[in-house]
């Protein structure tokens, strides 16, 4: 239950403040119960920081893993053919001006 306050209707501002400084209250305020608390502060379980992660990697993380390895693996095979091709044009370019 929420304490009453009476609401006075005053014509101007000026005429409330000098009636009234603070508000009148229903002092007959009833707090609600709660049957099982008993004042203490709820402690979460604590975990630790090898706990956490390894939860994390069995659970959120294969997917994820999976993803980035997919990815990884296109960066290197990109990667590697344009390696690969510029190799062959060197050793096309170094057999062109005869040095090798």
């Amino acid at each position: 239950m929420k304490p009453k306050i009476p609401e006075k209707h005053f014509s101007n501002c000026d005429d409330a403040m000098a009636r009234s400084t603070f508000p009148i209250t229903d002092y007959h305020y009833h707090s609600v119960t709660l049957p099982n608390f008993r004042g203490g502060c709820a402690r979460p379980k604590l975990h630790s920081f090898r706990n956490i992660s390894s939860e994390y990697f069995r659970t959120e993380a294969r997917g994820e893993f999976r993803n980035e390895l997919i990815a990884f693996a296109a960066i290197v095979i990109t990667a590697a053919i344009a390696v690969l091709s510029n190799i062959h044009a060197l050793a096309d370019f170094l057999r062109a001006i005869g040095t090798i």
